[in-house]
């Protein structure tokens, strides 16, 4: 009686211990790739209208950023993914003639320029928001793309810029929890987000990508929306062609 009372606190003591070890490094995000953020700057220039008496037609130049990291696609490319709508302001019928620059800042404070590869905008269809920008000066680590699609309930998190916010080589870090799949194209995270979030890449706790962050909920802005897993590896493919 005496040897199996202790052959079962021993076996008892070694789960313990083991699923104290499981969890911590489950629970916890080791070496995020910060230094592979970029923060995207996009100079839209409206230049002319249909109308020139339209007063609706937004003359001028307007800036905006967002979020990106750089990922591992092309083994002598750099590339950078984001957001669709962070690359490609969607013109309003009202404009006639319009140019966008778009420049990505490093955790050096370097500012690179980008030129668009494939950009996609979201349909609810199979269509996502995405964009993958070239950026040849861009010197940093890329980041692979997860071959495990996310599940209900697990850990994400994302490396960004909300609000503009950035301070190289410091950026904010924000997770939260896969929620599922809403559309083909679509999918929940409870990661709260706001403008200048669009375009991290949302990252599962091995630091592979899953997905890009695109959207957030009105009048809620911890449930966020981000691109299905398998209409990201569609466009991820789709792009990878661009350079074949």
């Amino acid at each position: 009686m005496r040897k199996v009372t202790v052959t079962f606190f021993i076996n008892l003591t070694f789960f313990l211990l083991s699923s104290c070890t499981v969890s911590h490094v489950n629970s916890k995000i080791n070496q995020p790739p910060t230094k592979s953020f970029v923060k995207i700057l996009n100079t839209t220039n409206v230049k002319s209208c249909v109308d020139p008496s339209d007063l609706k037609c937004p003359i001028g130049i307007f800036k905006h950023t967002g979020s990106g990291m750089a990922i591992n696609l092309v083994h002598d490319k750099m590339t950078v993914i984001t957001a669709g709508h962070v690359c490609d302001v969607a013109p309003s019928k009202r404009i006639k003639e319009i140019s966008q620059t778009i420049e990505v800042m490093d955790h050096l404070s370097n500012v690179h320029q980008a030129w668009p590869v494939l950009i996609s905008h979201n349909n609810q269809k199979g269509s996502s928001d995405l964009c993958l920008l070239w950026v040849p000066t861009l010197q940093v680590e890329k980041i692979n793309i997860s071959k495990i699609e996310p599940v209900v309930g697990n850990n994400l998190y994302y490396i960004g810029a909300p609000l503009g916010i950035y301070h190289p080589p410091t950026v904010p870090i924000i997770d939260g929890i896969y929620s599922g799949i809403i559309s083909p194209s679509s999918a929940l995270v409870t990661s709260p987000a706001v403008g200048g979030s669009s375009g991290a890449a949302m990252l599962n706790y091995n630091n592979k990508i899953v997905g890009i962050l695109w959207g957030v909920s009105e009048g809620f802005n911890s449930v966020s929306l981000m691109t299905n897993y398998k209409s990201f590896l569609i466009f991820i493919d789709k792009a990878k062609q661009k350079f074949d």
